[in-house]
């Protein structure tokens, strides 16, 4: 029994992006890793988008725009408090190209800022940062699906719904490998 769950404890830090702890509220009893009792935690949209959206950044320039040392939790953080997915990838251009650190573009937007008058005072193309956006946006729901899937053959019970909702029409594969990107 002990040997099952070190077996289970291992294929399920192995299914998040580099080793990394799941985000808060997402912890794992023993009971639950043993298959026994409780359902498994179910992973929200938001916290497979961050964790997408981080393996397709640089570290340095995670680390710079968001000042910490968990670049995934934070993300998914502001993600799971109201900022828009398109807006988000807006802001951490601005942010990553100006310098700023992302929370000050956030404040800026919760006082009733608009994007426009935010991409103009860091002197952003906002036009250009929205098709740019567009696409990476479709990139990074892709690389969720992709760990969603990666995430419930590791570990069953997990659910594929906040996915398949946020990518409509979307066909998720199942992946042979967790490490698997394209």
């Amino acid at each position: 029994m002990l040997k099952l769950f070190y077996v289970l404890t291992f294929a399920l830090l192995s299914a998040a992006p580099g080793g990394a702890q799941p985000p808060a509220g997402n912890e794992v009893s023993a009971k639950t890793a043993a298959g026994v009792g409780e359902a498994a935690p179910r992973l929200t949209g938001e916290d497979l988008f961050a964790r997408a959206f981080v393996l397709d950044h640089s570290t340095t320039a995670l680390y710079a725009v968001f000042e910490s040392t968990n670049p995934g939790h934070t993300a998914a953080s502001y993600l799971r408090r109201g900022v828009y997915r398109r807006e988000f990838l807006v802001l951490f251009s601005i942010a990553r190209d100006s310098r700023t650190a992302f929370k000050v573009l956030v404040e800026e937007r919760e006082k009733g800022g608009t994007l426009q008058a935010i991409a103009k005072k860091y002197k952003a193309d906002l036009m250009k940062l929205f098709r740019e956006s567009e696409a990476l946006q479709k990139e990074v729901e892709a690389g969720a699906a992709k760990l969603e899937t990666a995430a419930a053959s590791a570990a069953p019970g997990i659910s594929s719904a906040p996915v398949r909702q946020a990518v409509p029409g979307a066909a998720v594969k199942p992946s042979t490998s967790t490490n698997e990107r394209n």
